[in-house]
């Protein structure tokens, strides 16, 4: 299994049941390709650099999770088919590669 973070940005109109709602089915959907929710971050709503889908401004959500790689393919196609999501950006997580220590 491998790390990932995924950075939400949603519809600012929503209400904070709708948005919960919307996490649950995100959580459901790793949960059922066997995968794990290891942090949940509201960021709250701040303005976009620039409008999208209409939208000045968003509520973003970074959801930090492992799953196997070959489940990436079905959490994509739910953050595409969500109305309620604007944008996602879905990245890997690197492992802490140790830095060499300057010789004297």
């Amino acid at each position: 299994m491998k790390n990932y973070e995924v950075m939400l940005a949603i519809n600012p109109q929503l209400e904070d049941k709708e948005v919960t709602s919307l996490l649950e089915k995100i959580k459901k959907t790793i949960s059922k390709e066997k995968g794990e929710v290891t942090s949940v971050n509201k960021w709250g709503t701040r303005k976009l650099s620039h409008e999208i889908k209409k939208f000045t401004e968003a509520n973003y959500i970074v959801i930090k999770f492992s799953v196997d790689e070959t489940s990436i393919f079905e959490l994509e196609r739910v953050f595409k088919l969500e109305e309620k999501i604007i944008r996602y950006l879905l990245t890997v997580q690197q492992k802490n590669i140790p830095t060499k220590k300057k010789k004297k």
